[in-house]
């Protein structure tokens, strides 16, 4: 592993990579995260120690890890069409990474292995200003992978979502009575019906046969909530996306247990 920022070399403490699930389409997003140091005393202290990350994610085009090796992902400005950041380069301040790549060079059941490139901004002087060119590889573990439960309210408001964790909906007749009230006023021609969604779903979470609370509010849409839950609830569960179609007989809840 290594890590170059123009023309200095860089040792990498600490890297890591996790994954998310995008609610609209159940995608996988890809967050990386570095650390790198140099010990070289010709260099000044403040261009010694770097971090670059990606804060918010980028798309990895797919729901599992599967034919990800030799996928490059482009930006070439700080943002891509989908307003994904081309990631964040703190040296002095957080800067952007006004242009990259990031190419996955292999990967196994424990390890990824991912070189990123590209130009960052750093406004130290005339040769670390804008644009400086870094070149980083890195090798690290793959973590758990987020998995998703769907739950049609319609079949069962309980289910098992992992070996020790089981998500019961208890109060999903309220959920589809709001559901059809914002349905009747749509077909009475009200087009901002679905915005006037308003109900809260109560949850609650069993993990190794202790009980706790949770909420998934939804306000202003019948796809999408925020959730709630106890403090002291070990697990964290998301109710990523809500998919309605009563005429079949379907209310999926996508729910994620990590």
């Amino acid at each position: 592993m290594y890590f170059r920022l123009n023309n200095i070399e860089y040792q990498v403490e600490s890297c890591s990579v996790r994954f998310d699930i995008i609610p609209h389409n159940q995608n996988l997003k890809m967050y990386i995260d570095i650390d790198a140091k140099t010990d070289n005393d010709s260099i000044d202290s403040e261009l010694c120690e770097i971090h670059l990350y990606h804060n918010n994610g980028f798309e990895i085009g797919g729901k599992s890890l599967r034919n990800l090796t030799g996928k490059k992902f482009e930006w070439t400005k700080a943002t891509n069409r989908m307003g994904e950041e081309a990631g964040t380069l703190y040296v002095l301040e957080h800067e952007e990474v006004t242009s990259g790549v990031i190419e996955i060079l292999g990967i196994n059941k424990e390890t990824i292995c991912i070189k990123w490139t590209g130009l960052a901004n750093i406004y130290w002087n005339d040769e670390f200003g804008e644009n400086v060119p870094f070149e980083t590889e890195i090798e690290t573990k793959i973590p758990e992978i987020p998995k998703f439960k769907v739950i049609n309210g319609m079949e069962t408001t309980k289910a098992k979502l992992d070996k020790n964790t089981e998500l019961e909906l208890l109060n999903f007749d309220e959920i589809l009575k709001e559901c059809n009230r914002c349905r009747v006023m749509w077909q009475n021609n009200d087009r901002d019906a679905w915005e006037k969604y308003d109900a809260i779903l109560n949850l609650k979470i069993i993990y190794k046969g202790v009980e706790y609370n949770g909420q998934a509010i939804y306000k202003g849409s019948a796809t999408q909530c925020n959730m709630v839950l106890d403090d002291n609830c070990p697990v964290k569960i998301k109710i990523t996306k809500t998919t309605i179609d009563t005429t079949f007989g379907k209310y999926n809840f996508y729910v994620v247990c990590e």
